[in-house]
Formats: structure tokens, sequence, C-alpha cells
């Protein structure tokens, strides 16, 4: 069996805290008007789409939780870069793992972001 992540998608009533918070990871977003009347926001990395839809904020508490994992380079510019971000939160300073090092910083929706760099 093989299994291939296509797409993420996040809806926030925090889009431009969003958009700048995973600029900074390096996704590069193209606005998309949708049939729904939100406004969307799509960036492609390595075959995966990754959307951010505008949500009221009446429905984030409908929305479900998530955490996203990230491998990345440059780990202290990128920290320093994401935790500029109001609401954005570092809950894991950068700690050498078996497997590389790591940090966990909470997004500016308050979703667990892991990253690791080998």
């Amino acid at each position: 069996m093989s299994l291939t992540l296509t797409s993420i998608t996040i809806n926030t009533a925090q889009l431009q805290n969003m958009l700048k918070f995973y600029s900074h990871l390096g996704l590069k977003f193209q606005q998309t008007k949708v049939d729904k009347g939100s406004e969307v926001h799509r960036a492609m990395h390595d075959g995966v789409e990754f959307s951010l839809y505008s949500l009221p904020a009446a429905q984030k508490s409908q929305t479900p939780s998530l955490q996203l994992g990230f491998q990345i380079t440059g780990m202290e510019a990128v920290i320093s870069n994401l935790v500029s971000v109001p609401g954005a939160l570092l809950i894991l300073d950068p700690t050498e793992m078996p497997d590389g090092m790591k940090a966990i910083i909470l997004d500016p929706d308050g979703h667990s972001i892991e990253l690791c760099q080998k």
C-alpha cells in the first residue's frame, strides 16, 4: 500500500497572521476564489497543496485541531521569524533528538507545529 499526502487545509479566523506564519516556513501562497464566499489562499510544496481558508471567529470552535510536521533547514532563523508573528508561541526550544534537532511551536491559531532539522 502506498500513501501520499496531497493536501492540508486549515480554517482560520486569523488569515493574515496565518499567511505570514506559513510564509516564513517558505510556502508561496496564491489567493483563489471559492463559490462559498470564503477567502482561500493555496500553496503547493513538494506535490502537497496547503490551503488556508478564512473562517469567521464564531465558527472557529467547530474546527478540529491538528498537528503538522515540517522538515526544515536553518532552524534558528526559521524559529526567530515564526515567533515574531503575533499569536505564535514556542513551546519546545530546539532540542537534539535521535532523529535530528526538533522544536515545537504553536501557530497563531494554536495548532502544534513540529519542526525537524536532520
